[in-house]
């Protein structure tokens, strides 16, 4: 077996760690997103009453990982392909959107158009694909074995 060098090791610890905020900052939305697509007409009060309190979680979580990201992208770079770079600037665009959304007071027309590439369910099949599309495009130029 290859040596595996430390910054690859250290790479694929902070791409489980991106993916693990990833995950919890939009447990919301993912739940959200299967409520409207297996009960469309249906409403949980459990649901809607834990989007009222994620915004937070939402907020800090993305912001947290999307830098893990940036340095799992630094730290993977000789192995990345086309898709990565795609992946990154959705994920740069996505943090743009939701801090302006959130945190600025920008015009409510400027608003409206972020919500539109920002808050929708699209939004977040679009990385998701993005996300496995890179990561499997990348495997071919991956040297060490992944156990």
């Amino acid at each position: 077996m290859e040596n595996v060098p430390q910054s690859v090791i250290v790479g694929l610890g902070l791409g489980g760690a991106t993916a693990f905020f990833f995950f919890i900052a939009n447990l919301y939305v993912i739940l959200h997103f299967l409520q409207k697509l297996i009960f469309p007409k249906r409403q949980f009060k459990w649901l809607n009453s834990m989007g009222k309190r994620w915004h937070y979680v939402h907020y800090f979580g993305n912001i947290i990982a999307i830098v893990l990201a940036l340095i799992h992208g630094i730290l993977m770079l000789p192995y990345a392909s086309f898709w990565h770079w795609v992946l990154i600037v959705l994920l740069l665009w996505m943090g743009f959107a939701g801090f302006t959304l959130r945190f600025t007071k920008a015009p409510a027309k400027v608003k409206k158009v972020l919500r539109n590439l920002h808050a929708k369910w699209y939004m977040f099949v679009i990385i998701l694909v993005v996300l496995i599309v890179a990561h499997i495009a990348s495997l071919p130029n991956f040297p060490f074995p992944l156990e």
